[in-house]
């Protein structure tokens, strides 16, 4: 089991059979979505689940209730993790739960009326294995037996009794939020998990990929609970489970990623962007507002920083933003670098319209898979007359890749026509882009191009790293490069390139 990451969990609530949702705690008019409970997983499963909540809810709303054990176990059988839940009220249906392969049992109604169930059920498989659930209504209060009666406790104050337990997870759910497809009461969670020490996994309201993407990033968040918006449509799990594994190959591929920023052709690449970008900002320039969206651990900003600019620097994962305050510390511009740990779809609910003098978006596109939304609230938060940076890897120089650093030419025919490339240091797949669809949809959004700069035109190509460490080869390398970066046809095949539009 890996609960040391983001976990996305789709629901699968089980009454009379059927995989149903209820809504705001309405247990009389439930929805039924799929009547077949066991399709219904592998449907999950197949677009990438790793692990399913199942809550039995008749079980919930009646104890002595045992009709799902056998479908529970066929979807237990399944390669999934299960997250199980409903009328677990004795040490017995633990037992029962985790001799039929469940991973973690939910207890709920029982933490409350029997403290020491949840503590002997901790003792013997580990606080691992046993989560607590923790349904509240809009004051707090936590109800029980299916949502059908108040637990005269509240939620915080559960927690915190629980922790003491042993407890270190809880599933916080609001009642007044779930199956609304509202968005979720995300503050109410985060303060629980700061009060009591929790992890916590957020249950309730979850409506769209936005919801979704706000629970990132959270100090004590672990992970979300989508219902009802699968099953309409409103979230595509795939893509939510793509967003939460590049989240984790960014934090995991950190100090590959270090490493590549030393190597001579990134350094060589920094400069030439930050020359190519001075080009546009002029000397005297009174400070600027500068976005930095998805800049990382802050290498391409921080020249600007020093240059007395304010940057905004925005980025999935906390810790390229932590190494990026480091880098700033170094610098000495710490007061000028603002960091901001959010997905950067969602920059347009954390700044307004037409704030920023200049956006950058550098080497970020070819992660994401929705370039076009990215792109429209980029140039959404950026001023008329302004300009965006935008740096990415180009389409044309794959071959050149392959024939050239490779000497496999078999190599460099098959990627002619090819876009999709591994990413070793991330270990994810990128897209890599020519030059003028990147112009043409910049053009649509109201951009006009400025310039069309290649980035590292000769520079991968020739000759060894060793070689391009000579200070006296090193000067003539940049002198070239200098050149090549504006002009045609050379720009066109560099491993790079960069796009400067203004927006009109």
């Amino acid at each position: 089991m890996n609960l040391n990451r983001f976990t996305i969990f789709p629901a699968i609530h089980l009454r009379n059979g059927e995989v149903v949702r209820f809504t705001q705690g309405d247990t009389e008019n439930p929805v039924v979505f799929n009547t077949d409970p066991v399709a219904c997983a592998r449907q999950w499963i197949q677009q990438g689940a790793e692990w399913l909540q199942v809550v039995n809810l008749d079980a919930a709303f009646d104890e002595d209730a045992s009709h799902n054990w056998e479908l529970i176990k066929q979807i237990t059988a399944l390669e999934v993790n299960i997250q199980f839940g409903g009328g677990i009220r004795s040490i017995d249906d633990v037992h029962w739960a985790m001799k039929s392969g469940i991973k973690r049992v939910i207890i709920g109604t029982s933490a409350v009326e029997n403290p020491q169930m949840m503590a002997e059920s901790i003792a013997t498989y580990g606080s691992d294995a046993v989560v607590l659930g923790i349904d509240a209504d809009a004051q707090g209060e936590v109800q029980i037996h299916g949502w059908r009666a108040g637990g005269s406790v509240q939620a915080t104050a559960l927690a915190i009794q629980m922790r003491q337990l042993g407890v270190t997870t809880a599933i916080h759910t609001s009642i007044h939020r779930d199956g609304s497809m509202t968005g979720v009461d995300l503050e109410a969670s985060i303060d629980l998990a700061a009060m009591s020490g929790l992890r916590i996994i957020v249950g309730g309201g979850i409506g769209s990929m936005t919801d979704v993407r706000e629970c990132f990033n959270n100090d004590g968040i672990d992970g979300v609970i989508i219902g009802k918006a699968l099953y309409t449509g409103n979230v595509d799990l795939k893509k939510a489970l793509d967003i939460s594994t590049h989240k984790d190959s960014f934090e995991a591929g950190l100090s590959k990623w270090k490493a590549d920023q030393s190597m001579p052709w990134n350094r060589f690449g920094y400069e030439l962007v930050e020359h190519n970008l001075k080009k546009h900002i002029p000397m005297d320039s009174q400070p600027l507002r500068i976005l930095d969206a998805g800049g990382g651990n802050g290498l391409d900003s921080l020249a600007l920083a020093r240059m007395n600019h304010q940057i905004e620097l925005v980025d999935i994962s906390q810790q390229m933003l932590d190494d990026a305050r480091a880098n700033a510390a170094l610098a000495g511009v710490t007061d000028r670098l603002s960091i901001h740990a959010m997905d950067i779809l969602n920059i347009g609910s954390k700044f307004s319209a037409n704030e920023f003098d200049i956006v950058l978006c550098h080497n970020v596109i070819q992660f994401v898979d929705e370039v076009k939304p990215l792109l429209e609230v980029l140039q959404l938060v950026l001023k008329p007359g302004g300009f965006m940076s935008l740096i990415t890897t180009n389409q044309y120089s794959l071959p050149y890749q392959a024939a050239f650093l490779e000497q496999d030419l078999d190599r460099a025919y098959e990627l002619l026509d090819q876009s999709d490339q591994y990413n070793s240091i991330f270990d994810i797949n990128v897209h890599e882009y020519r030059p003028d669809e990147v112009i043409d949809w910049l053009a649509g959004m109201g951009l006009k191009l400025e310039k069309h700069y290649g980035i590292r035109c000769l520079y991968n190509y020739w000759g060894t790293n060793e070689l391009k460490e000579d200070s006296a080869v090193y000067k003539k390398l940049k002198k070239l490069e200098r050149e090549f970066t504006e002009r045609d046809p050379y720009k066109l095949t560099a491993r790079q390139f960069q796009i400067i539009a203004r927006k009109t």
